[in-house]
């Protein structure tokens, strides 16, 4: 179901449906507030996993550069899978940068 009637296209033809299809690509939401560092979870975007070694989170793009935890692209549940992630990523870049340091 589309909604409220208004955001139907005015027929159904080719021309009224690639309008409306255009209106969805462009539709822009604008917060209307926000509850809070109180109320937060979870933020979304990072930096994308395909950027980054999965063994080690370092950057595919910048050899040393290494980037852990929420920064990154990854979004889980909630009740400390945050916390897991941040510590596993951590973890990760910590034994990368020891075992290349020890070389």
């Amino acid at each position: 179901m589309l909604g409220p009637k208004k955001h139907q296209p005015k027929d159904w033809t080719n021309q009224s449906l690639k309008l409306l299809e255009e209106a969805l690509h462009h539709w822009e939401v604008f917060p209307s507030g926000t509850e809070g560092y109180e109320k937060a979870e979870v933020t979304a975007g990072g930096v994308n996993t395909k950027e980054l070694s999965g063994k080690s989170m370092e950057s595919r793009k910048s050899p040393g550069l290494y980037f852990i935890g929420e920064v990154v692209d990854v979004t889980g549940w909630l009740g400390g899978y945050n916390f897991q992630w941040a510590w596993a990523s951590a973890m990760a870049a910590g034994r990368d940068i020891a075992s290349k340091a020890s070389r």
